[in-house]
């Protein structure tokens, strides 16, 4: 390549005899691109180089690259040395310039009603000065009990296997370690080897046979943790090959038939939501297009790993400090481990660093194998997962496949549509049933299609039990859905707004949602165009269209999603004690909830404040504690907030009550609750949302709210930037607006990684996570966030017979907005592709990597030159 620019003058000749050379120095391409699937089975070129391949870019992109790379620098030789400004033609400019991102900004719009403060007032969290100077004590942060031994897990290397002997010696000769727990020990205690959502659904140690690596088949117990986690490393498991190959991926799943089957766990979950007649629907419609897409997973990447305390207290109990979203259900586990009655097992959670659903059920194996070997050996024991391993046995977001059939008109209209969703759940069941009923009975979003049928199947594969993460099933099947749209859109030419708007759920409050919930309150439309005014839609649209004409080699491109996220309260169970001191009247607040980030021990407190009457100075949350209220439902879903919110309430009232006779005019506070002691008046009381039934099939009412996002693509990279992201949201009357803005905001942000850096890789032939660590995951970071970043709450009433206040959630609803990036920078492909003379619709599965969405504007060698 050098020899052939030697002395030669920076012109398109040049160019072309470089590109030539270079191209004929790079590894011949021996395959075509194909958007990839993280979890299918992939060749592996041999020329690949060790030790991961599956971690490499393609070769064709690599080839692509090298040639593009090579292209900007000429360009950049060119503007720098000549003359005059026009020797390169003005279209190709764009990409001869480094990209300069400007440090990001934005605006957040709401309106605060003084009759409720201090709730609905944008409040600063309670411990964010504790959180920010670092002060805040998370599980990981306590103090070792006396004598407390230190643990880590053996895993499991391989996919499908029987064990055939498990030899400690190695790591018993260690100086340090203690024991090497196995079932063996659970047996011994008289305990049940189970970790999972239902009975037999999970071990917590492999006995006779592993299903996949990184299930826990022993735990070693030393003094330290250096120890512990090196010793695990000496533990020999040794295997014998299964009678039948491991299910890598959705699909082996489908090809060896390999489905978790219905049990009577799973009897209140339908794999069928449909409406109309869609067999007799397709002769009625003018196209019939079907076709498939996948979703890959995502890690939860939380900021704190697993973790846990197994403190042995007097009187045989044992006290366990974990990070987790559910207290109550980690005792659950525990108990029936170690064989003790759960007034026996005290579990508390003080506050969690990230959780998005990774903490509800994934926290079992650690915490209930810690209790375990902490029962056996009669000391507590603690501990830590380190990142690596964290993400090796945690599991993700499940990937999915979609397999669909959509009949539309001319006009736009979609007239019947299929979806077939398979889920890869992992070796156990975990939560995948429930999350696929989310997925079905929320796919249909913002539109109504009158002939509709959803069918869904969990495929059962030999990788790492696949779990929750925010917005579970939902952000994925409002993918396809809104996939759909825009295969109509791109089919027939129509702008995709347009076919949105054309399909959009009727204002009326007369139709009702596939599973047959009414939309009597739906404010869509209002939210809808709200976003279309405030983010300047159609003149933006217009100067990207300019912008595209001026530049061949960055594309811009702008898009509008909707969503409609249902939530149901029905399933929670919440409890709050409020305790008043008698001496000065400050107020102690325990709640059945665990903050994970969330906010809720702000919103509660802002609660009891606004029924009390008091100033928010006088409260603190207490740690969350089985010993203090034991029963409650999981933190998850989205509903937590409210429904605790909605019991501090209860528990206020039921306190202001006891206090009235003894408030009046004259007296303060502190002497009203003084003299109400002294009445004998007790100062504790206790609020209860018992989990009451909804009056709709499936949920009490729905969030709506809608994103317009504006992409920058470089067409040589397949880098992106989102220029502007602006969100309206209908928060119905916001517990506190600061913390909910930010619930939005970082629901956006995470949905970006989903929607275009996160891909989970597992071994083709091992099903092993690849991608555990920072080096090799990208969640994203700062350079992510949107360059001018808008949010704007409606003002609206939430008028669901169960709310609080008037207010609605805001924890999951807001991660289905990414998806507007996602179809900008589709839109941008398809504005490099017509430079290109290439049309069509365009097949990108998500994550759209920088990979993918380069490969996907079809750059050619032909196409580099210096022609405008």
């Amino acid at each position: 390549t050098a020899k052939a620019m030697i002395g030669q003058t920076l012109n398109g000749d040049t160019l072309r005899a470089a590109l030539a050379a270079l191209k004929a120095e790079l590894p011949a391409d021996q395959f075509e691109y194909k958007s990839r699937s993280s979890l299918q089975k992939k060749k592996k070129p041999s020329a690949d180089p060790a030790p991961s391949p599956a971690l490499e870019a393609p070769r064709a992109y690599r080839h692509s690259l090298a040639l593009t790379l090579f292209y900007k620098s000429y360009l950049a030789a060119i503007a720098h040395f000549s003359a005059s400004s026009a020797a390169l033609p003005a279209r190709l400019r764009s990409a001869a310039t480094p990209y300069k991102r400007p440090v990001s900004k934005g605006k957040q719009a709401f309106s605060s009603d003084s009759a409720l403060a201090p709730v609905n007032e944008p409040v600063m969290k309670l411990s964010a000065p504790l959180q920010t100077s670092g002060e805040a004590k998370y599980t990981c942060d306590l103090t070792s009990p006396s004598r407390c031994m230190h643990a880590y897990p053996v895993l499991s290397t391989q996919p499908r296997a029987t064990i055939d002997s498990i030899d400690v010696t190695k790591a018993m000769q260690v100086t340090g370690v203690v024991k090497v727990i196995t079932a063996k020990d659970i047996q011994n205690l008289g305990g049940s080897n189970n970790c999972g959502v239902f009975p037999g659904d999970e071990p917590i140690f492999a006995e006779k046979e592993v299903e996949c690596v990184g299930q826990y088949v022993a735990l070693v117990v030393a003094t330290d943790e250096k120890t512990a986690e090196d010793a695990a490393k000496l533990v020999v498991v040794n295997y014998s090959a299964p009678s039948s190959p491991a299910v890598l991926g959705i699909d082996d799943a489908i090809k060896q038939k390999s489905f978790l089957q219905p049990n009577e766990y799973s009897k209140q979950f339908n794999p069928v939501v449909e409406r109309g007649d869609v067999d007799k629907a397709w002769s009625t419609c003018d196209y019939v297009v079907s076709g498939d897409v996948n979703t890959s997973g995502q890690c939860h990447f939380y900021m704190e790993t697993q973790n846990v305390i197994a403190e042995v207290d007097e009187g045989g109990r044992l006290d366990i400090q974990v990070a987790s979203q559910g207290p109550m259900a980690v005792r659950k586990q525990v108990a029936v481990a170690v064989n003790k009655g759960s007034h026996k097992v005290v579990c508390g959670s003080r506050r969690v660093g990230g959780a998005f659903g990774g903490k509800l059920a994934r926290n079992m194996p650690l915490a209930t194998a810690c209790a375990v070997a902490a029962e056996t050996l009669g000391v507590s024991v603690r501990a830590q997962l380190s990142r690596q391993t964290d993400m090796s046995t945690c599991g993700s977001r499940h990937p999915y496949l979609a397999r669909y059939k959509i009949g539309f008109n001319k006009d736009g209209h979609i007239i019947a549509l299929t979806i077939d969703v398979f889920a890869d759940a992992g070796y156990t069941f975990d939560d995948s049933l429930g999350l696929l009923d989310m997925l079905q009975t929320m796919m249909d979003n913002a539109y109504f299609i009158p002939n509709y049928r959803t069918t869904s199947t969990a495929c059962k594969t030999n990788v790492i039990t696949n779990t929750d993460m925010r917005s579970p099933g939902v952000c994925s099947g409002v993918f396809f859905m809104e996939n759909v749209l825009d295969i109509v859109a791109t089919s027939l030419n129509l702008p995709a707004q347009t076919v949105r708007e054309t399909n959009f759920y009727a204002q009326d409050g007369k139709q009702t949602t596939p599973c047959g919930d009414p939309l009597t309150y739906i404010t869509l439309q209002h939210v809808w165009s709200t976003l279309k005014d405030n983010s300047q839609f159609v003149a933006r649209k217009a100067a990207v269209e300019a912008f595209n004409k001026a530049n061949r080699w960055r594309k811009r491109g702008i898009y509008l999603t909707p969503s409609k996220y249902g939530i149901s309260q029905r399933f929670y169970t919440q409890a709050v004690t409020v305790n008043i001191c008698s001496e000065d009247g400050s107020i102690a607040i325990a709640h059945t909830g665990v903050e994970i980030g969330q906010g809720i021990n702000t919103k509660v407190a802002q609660a009891v404040c606004y029924k009390l009457g008091v100033p928010l100075s006088l409260v603190e949350i207490t740690h969350n504690s089985t010993a203090i209220l034991p029963n409650a439902s999981l933190t998850g879903g989205s509903g937590t907030s409210e429904t605790v919110v909605n019991a501090a309430l209860r528990a206020a009232e039921d306190m202001l009550a006891k206090l009235q006779p003894y408030m009046d005019a004259k007296s303060n506070w502190a002497d009203a609750v003084a003299a109400a002691y002294g009445a004998g008046v007790n100062l504790s009381s206790q609020g209860y949302f018992g989990g009451c039934q909804g009056v709709n099939p499936m949920y009490d009412y729905f969030v709506y709210a809608a994103c317009c996002s504006e992409v920058e693509l470089d067409v040589l990279t397949g880098e992106i930037q989102v220029v502007r992201s602006d969100i309206v949201y209908d928060c119905g009357k916001s517990l506190n607006q600061a913390v909910d803005v930010g619930q939005v905001e970082g629901a956006f942000i995470q949905s970006l990684g989903f929607y275009f850096t996160e891909a989970v890789v597992h071994s083709e032939d091992t099903g092993k996570v690849m991608t555990a660590g920072t080096w090799d995951y990208r969640p994203p970071t700062a350079m992510d966030i949107p360059q001018e970043f808008n949010v704007t709450f409606i003002k609206t009433e939430n008028p669901a017979k169960i709310n609080t206040l008037g207010s609605k959630a805001v924890g999951e609803p807001p991660y289905q907005l990414g998806a507007s990036a996602f179809f900008a920078a589709k839109q941008a492909v398809y504005a490099a592709r017509a430079d290109a003379g290439l049309s069509g619709y365009v097949h990108l599965n998500t994550p759209a990597t920088p990979v993918d969405l380069q490969q996907a504007c079809g750059v050619s060698p032909e196409q580099l030159t210096l022609s405008g």
